[in-house]
């Protein structure tokens, strides 16, 4: 190869490091607060502590007899 892109794609190569390494560095200072304040307990206690359990989470059994799949117009 030639030096001229040899020297090009090197240029490419760090550009895209840069394009795509600084974002992902300033999220990563950004939301490391966010992520360090749970202090290792749940995310949500405190609501589950006042409300008490919820069925969000849970696999709660459904009636799937009503849904059916339509193939065509």
């Amino acid at each position: 190869m030639q030096p001229d892109l040899i020297e090009l794609l090197t240029y490419y190569v760090i550009g895209g490091a840069l394009l795509v390494g600084a974002p992902a560095v300033f999220f990563l200072i950004a939301f490391m607060p966010a992520l360090q304040n749970t202090k290792g307990r749940m995310v949500g206690y405190k609501d589950h502590k006042t409300y008490g359990d919820s069925s969000i989470y849970e696999n709660t059994p459904s009636d799937n007899s009503k849904f059916y799949l339509v193939l065509g117009g």
